[in-house]
């Protein structure tokens, strides 16, 4: 096998030097998981309830896997214009934040869509999903969209304190609004076979 001409002439940087420079791609492959994650974490909960589907749900289901399947790129595009490399105040860093806040309340918005047609007179839904459980898990997603839509205004003034907006969901406002639904009720739906 033939080693690369750099290889042999001694033109690639040491293996360490190397990995620091992949260190922004390294973190942005490691945000990207958990926010993918978290937005699987909330698909099934919301599919653990939805025991039909239908070609309306199919068509919304598909576009929310793009809103998923370009957040890898957006990551990039986000650590590529951070506020770090452009400076806080940089239209850059701030249509960076902005482009990703966008993309991402349309995938809650998607969400939105799919948990209101299937839970429209219980049409997709399994039949013993209260009421109750309806609105709550509509309340979180509409939360969650709430949050991504303001942080786009937010960007366009300080990029860091929209990302702040966003990591002050992931830590716990989404669960305040489950707490409405008695803990009881929640175990019950979550694990019921459907």
């Amino acid at each position: 096998m033939l080693l690369p001409e750099t290889l042999r002439t001694g033109g690639l940087p040491s293996l360490p030097a190397y990995l620091r420079t992949l260190e922004p791609a390294l973190v942005g492959y490691v945000l990207a998981f958990f926010v993918i994650a978290s937005w699987w974490n909330v698909h099934h909960r919301l599919f653990s309830s939805i025991v039909r589907y239908d070609p309306t749900l199919v068509r919304l289901n598909s576009f929310f896997l793009l809103m998923i399947s370009v957040t890898p790129f957006l990551v990039s595009v986000l650590f590529a214009y951070s506020p770090g490399n452009f400076g806080m105040g940089s239209l850059s860093a701030r249509l960076a934040v902005a482009l990703y806040g966008v993309v991402q309340a349309l995938g809650g918005l998607v969400l939105l869509g799919i948990w209101r047609h299937a839970s429209r007179d219980h049409r997709l839904l399994r039949r013993t999903v209260t009421q109750e459980w309806i609105q709550a898990t509509e309340a979180t997603q509409l939360l969650t969209v709430i949050v991504f839509a303001g942080s786009v205004g937010i960007a366009l003034v300080s990029p860091l304190a929209a990302e702040l907006a966003w990591i002050a969901m992931i830590l716990g406002f989404g669960r305040r609004f489950l707490r409405r639904v008695p803990k009881v009720a929640r175990r019950t739906e979550a694990h019921r076979p459907p």
